[in-house]
């Protein structure tokens, strides 16, 4: 499995997810590097409730908000990139809840 389709699998949910609901402030970044490979970053946030943000790599896809964050990679368990895609961004949706940016019933 790669987990750089698992990224792909993450931003093409993002996109969706966020064209549905375009009132969520956010931003795509790329982030290289030639250390630790290059990186693409989704934002969410305003000034008035705490970032909520994804970090998709080669090897791993990263959501958190503020200073903390879960690590999704699949390190033997077998998923496919679909699956640990899903699992990340179900994480994601949660602290977008969480933080106030969707209401309860707007998780599709």
């Amino acid at each position: 499995m790669s987990v750089t389709r698992a990224a792909q699998a993450f931003e093409a949910m993002a996109k969706r997810f966020l064209a549905a609901h375009a009132d969520i402030p956010h931003q795509w970044r790329t982030v290289p590097s030639k250390v630790s490979g290059d990186r693409v970053d989704l934002i969410c946030g305003d000034r008035s409730r705490p970032e909520v943000w994804a970090s998709l790599r080669s090897d791993q896809i990263a959501v958190g908000s503020g200073g903390a964050h879960r690590d999704f990679e699949d390190f033997g368990r077998n998923l496919s990139a679909e699956a640990l895609a899903a699992e990340a961004f179900d994480a994601f949706k949660d602290l977008l809840k969480e933080h106030g940016y969707i209401m309860h019933g707007e998780l599709r």
